[in-house]
Formats: structure tokens, C-alpha cells, sequence
């Protein structure tokens, strides 16, 4: 009798082990299985100590450097979908100050745990109306036609230049030409932490409709310049801006911040981010973050749980049914439910893997793609044992090098795995992580491990694998020889298992065929170990037949 392990494959726990295929493992730890072979990673290598153990990190870049932002909660960073911004500007959700904005200017001032400091990301609403009254004298002649019938209304503007909602408006004015308005309005926009510089008054020409004031003086000086923004602190100003002189439409009517709890940031094409809070699933205006009007958001049956992109939609993940929304414009978004009861029960398990989306169900590891949900993992792994060994609650994930790399647990009760949704592989992981970052610049994944940020499989030295084989059941036969066929033999042990007792513990050093402890049993099982690349396996009842 002989056996040829001329193909490895990774694990499919659902299986007993006598029951897998010759080539399926009963376990692969840190095995890389390419090509039909079996070979080691390279160990992770060190990039940077931080002064804590993070639950989030992103690499950030500005002007050639690196820089690790990193936080202790559960953070979803994105980089500005403005092209070239000269801020260089992320906007993050999940803190305990709520979504959050940095930039090249914010994030390194005073210290070196990065962000160093953010702003918030919500422009805030006036909360007092201005008050109006007129001053000035009629010019001579005028008739009552010539009266315009006014409200006013301002906002707040950042050193950014960004703009908030309005004030709710002033009292009606009825303005004869020659006339002026007199405006009183708030101090400023209180305990904010945003650099919020100046103001800005509008005025009403329709219903609905208001127009920037572009001649306001403040009301002390008796001559000055007249501008468009004022600076926060002055209260009283002078509108005398002529009616064929006024600026843009208010844009920003409805434009409110996003909610303190707001989760799960992603962005479409178009610059619309999109987040969710509860059940309610909200978008942004294209390319004003800041900005989450009430009339974008979409409410589905069940709380949502994780959110990506693909293309022009959205996938939203609950703890029920998965839902898909998809359109061009935030206003006109359309909600479809898949009928597909797959809940999602770890929001950090939600991985983008560019056509599909991968998350962490109580059953196994769920794909929607194409509009459609299925259980990637049901041949691989059962329901039981998936929340057994797995601890699907707690798994977090990342996509890299066209796998799914999930970790569970903790450091002290917890591990990794690696699934391929392409070949359908599994195989676990010796090294368990604290949180993970894929890097589509440099193409890589990091990991942080305890308080460091680590590259995987970067290092100069390789990862050792463990490989260990189905049980080979039937007929009692005695095995007496074996051969393995590697790349190289510096880092290669074999061990036997004769009906579930360890035999033999050898350290390969050639291709030639060597003996095997004499026996007879009708349970053989295989196991590999170092750091060697193996092609096959070829174990006989006899040298000749090697």
C-alpha cells in the first residue's frame, strides 16, 4: 500500500478527519499553501512600539513620512475623497468624542501619540435667530412697490471656509431703498471644538430662498470695509448690501451634523460618506462631510451592524437580514433587503474584499455579492464548531492578498485564521492580533500585536509551519518507508502517529527514503513542521515502492 501527498490543502474541520480527502489537513498552522506546495511565511517584522494596545490603526502619510494613528476604541477611518486635498484630510467614527476630522496641521501639534488632536465633524446650527430693525431714510419718491419684504437668517464658518446650517430666521422687515438693516446675532457658537472665525448673512428674495448679504459692516464703525464674513464675536452688524449686488443661494439649509453616535464610516464614488446609527443607515452631501442631512437617511428593520462599499452601493450588515442600498445621488438611494437571514454578529469581522463583502455570522463566514447572500464557510467548518472553536462574536478581519485574514478572541484565549474565498482554503494562525490595517500602497497587511505594529510576513527569518494529515483508516498495514520531496532541507521535521500514538519524530535532511518504526495499524496519520518548502509526501509499505 502506499500513500502520495503530491497536493496540500488547508483545514475543513466540518469533517472527521479520517473522512477528508488525502490531500486535506487535519491542521495547518501558518501554513502557505500556494501552487499545491506547502511553504512558510516570512515572521512578521516590527515597525513601531505605541504606548498602548490599540483596537484601531491606520497608516497615515504626509510629505514622504509615516505616521501610525491608532486608538483604543472601535474606529473607521477614511482619507478625504477631495483629489489632492492640501489638508490631507481623514475623517474617522467610533470615538468617544464622536466623528471626528484631522489633518496635516492637527494631527502632529503637541505630542507624538497621533492624532495628537481632531475637531469634530459637525458644523453647529445658531442657536439664536437674529434680530432685525431698520435705520437709514427713505430715498425720496419711493413707492410702496419699491418695498422689499425680507428675513434674515446666518451661519458659522470655520478657518476652513466650511459652512454650517442656517439660524432659524429673523422676523419679517419690510425695506424701502435707502434704508438700511440693523442685525443682531449670537456671540458665537459655544463650547465647540472647532476654529469657527467668522459669520455669514443671508437674506430671503423668495420663499425658501436666501441670498449671501455681501455689504456688511460692523454697526459701531461709521465707515469701513464692507465684506462678506465677519469675524465671530462682533453681534451687531449693518446689511447694506444693494439688492443687484447680492451673492450665491444658500446651499447649507438642512445640511445637520451627524449624530455623536454615529458608526461604520465608508465613502462612495462621488465623495458621499456614508455612516449608520441604530437602524437608520445616513449618507453625507457629496463632498461635505460635515454635512448629513435629515432628508438622506433610510431606516431599515433590524440594527445595523457593519457597513462597506461595492461600487455604486452599500452593503449593510444587521442583526438580521442584509440589506443593499445602491444609487447615484444621497437623495435618491434605494433600500433592498436580501432574503438571506445571515445576522452579522461582529462589526470588525465586516471586510471589504472588492467584489464581495465577507462577515462573521453565527453560522460561518457569510458573502453578498452581485446582490446576493450565501454561507461561504458550510462545506469547510459546522455552525457548532465554527462557534466553538471561532468565537464569532469577537472576530475582526482584514482583507490582503486576496484572503480573508480573521483574528478571534483575545491574546490570552485567542487566535487567527485565514480563509480564501477564491479556492475555498482554510488554515489557522499561530499569531493573534489586537487590530489589522491592509496598506493598498505598499501592498501589505499590518497587525498590532500587544502595543506593536507589525508587517506580516516582511521579516527576515520564516514563520514555521505544523501540517498534519488526515487519518488514513482501512485495512491494517504495516508502513515502513517514507520520502519527502522539499525545495531544501534545513528546517524540516516529520512525525508519525500509529493508531493516535506518536511513533516517530525525525528531522528530514534529504530526499532519500528512510525506514519508518516497524508496525502494523489500521489508523497512519502524518505531521510536518519547519520552515522547508514541501511538495509531497509519499509514504510505503516497502523502499521499493518509493
Amino acid at each position: 500500500m502506499k500513500i502520495d501527498i503530491t497536493f496540500f490543502a488547508g483545514e475543513v474541520p466540518r469533517l472527521d478527519s479520517h473522512l477528508l480527502e488525502d490531500t486535506q489537513a487535519e491542521s495547518a498552522v501558518d501554513c502557505r499553501l500556494t501552487n499545491g506546495s506547502l511553504r512558510a511565511y516570512r515572521v512578521p517584522q516590527d515597525e513601531q512600539v505605541l504606548t498602548q494596545t490599540p483596537q484601531s490603526i491606520y497608516l497615515y502619510r504626509n510629505e514622504g513620512n509615516r505616521y501610525w494613528f491608532n486608538w483604543a476604541d472601535d474606529v473607521d477611518v477614511i482619507s478625504s475623497p477631495v483629489a489632492d486635498d492640501p489638508n490631507n484630510r481623514v475623517y474617522y467614527t467610533g470615538t468617544v468624542k464622536g466623528a471626528r476630522y484631522t489633518d496635516n496641521s492637527l494631527a502632529f501639534s503637541g505630542g507624538g501619540d497621533y492624532p495628537v488632536n481632531d475637531h469634530q465633524l459637525g458644523m453647529p446650527e445658531p442657536d439664536v435667530a437674529p434680530v432685525v430693525s431698520l435705520s437709514g431714510t427713505p430715498l425720496e419718491d419711493v413707492q410702496e412697490v419699491d418695498a422689499e419684504t425680507r428675513f434674515y437668517t446666518y451661519t458659522w464658518v470655520d478657518e476652513n471656509g466650511r459652512e454650517g446650517p442656517p439660524s432659524l430666521p429673523s422676523g419679517e422687515i419690510v425695506v424701502k431703498p435707502g434704508e438700511t438693516v440693523d442685525i443682531t446675532v449670537g456671540a458665537g457658537p459655544g463650547a465647540v471644538d472647532l476654529n469657527i472665525t467668522h459669520f455669514r448673512i443671508y437674506t430671503s428674495t423668495q420663499v425658501g430662498v436666501y441670498q449671501l448679504c455681501t455689504h456688511i459692516r460692523a454697526s459701531q464703525e461709521s465707515v469701513g470695509t464692507r465684506a462678506t464674513d465677519t469675524p465671530v464675536g462682533v453681534t451687531s452688524v449693518v446689511d447694506e448690501t444693494p439688492m443687484d449686488k447680492r451673492g450665491d443661494i444658500l446651499q447649507t439649509i438642512g445640511w445637520v451634523a451627524p449624530p455623536h453616535n454615529l458608526k461604520g464610516l465608508v465613502v462612495l464614488p462621488g465623495g458621499v460618506a456614508v455612516g449608520f446609527s441604530g437602524k437608520d443607515l445616513m449618507f453625507s452631501e457629496p463632498y461635505h462631510l460635515y454635512a448629513w442631512p435629515l432628508a438622506y437617511r433610510l431606516t431599515v428593520e433590524y440594527e445595523i451592524q457593519a457597513l462597506t462599499v461595492a461600487a455604486n452601493s452599500v452593503i449593510i450588515t444587521t442583526s438580521g437580514y442584509p440589506y443593499v442600498a445602491f444609487g447615484t445621488e444621497p437623495s435618491a438611494m434605494t433600500l433592498e433587503r436580501l432574503d438571506t437571514a445571515h445576522a452579522c454578529i461582529s462589526k470588525r469581522s465586516m471586510v471589504d474584499m472588492d467584489d464581495m463583502a465577507l462577515y462573521a455570522s453565527p453560522d460561518g463566514l457569510v458573502r453578498i455579492a452581485g446582490g446576493q447572500a450565501d454561507l461561504m464557510t458550510r462545506n469547510i467548518i459546522n455552525p457548532e464548531d465554527w462557534r466553538q472553536r471561532f468565537q464569532p462574536d469577537t472576530i475582526h478581519a482584514c482583507f490582503h492578498d486576496s484572503r480573508y485574514f480573521g483574528f478571534y478572541g483575545n491574546s490570552v484565549n485567542g487566535g487567527g485564521f485565514i480563509f480564501s474565498p477564491v479556492d475555498g482554503t482554510f488554515t489557522e494562525l499561530g499569531t493573534y492580533a489586537d487590530a489589522c490595517f491592509r496598506d493598498l500602497l505598499d501592498d501589505s497587511l499590518y497587525l498590532a500585536v500587544g502595543n506593536t505594529i507589525k508587517a506580516w510576513d516582511k521579516g527576515t527569518e520564516l514563520l514555521p509551519f505544523r501540517w498534519r494529515s488526515k487519518v488514513f483508516q482501512g485495512k491494517p498495514t504495516a508502513f515502513s518507508s517514507a520520502r519527502i520531496m522539499a525545495d531544501s532541507y534545513t528546517d524540516l521535521v516529520l512525525r508519525v502517529f500509529r493508531d493516535e500514538q506518536q511513533i516517530l519524530e525525525l528531522p528530514v535532511t534529504s530526499d532519500r527514503g528512510f525506514r519508518l518504526p516497524a508496525g502494523r495499524d489500521s489508523k497512519w496519520q502524518f505531521e510536518l513542521a519547519g520552515t522547508d518548502t514541501v511538495t509531497a509526501v509519499i509514504v510505503a509499505s516497502s523502499m521499493a515502492e518509493l
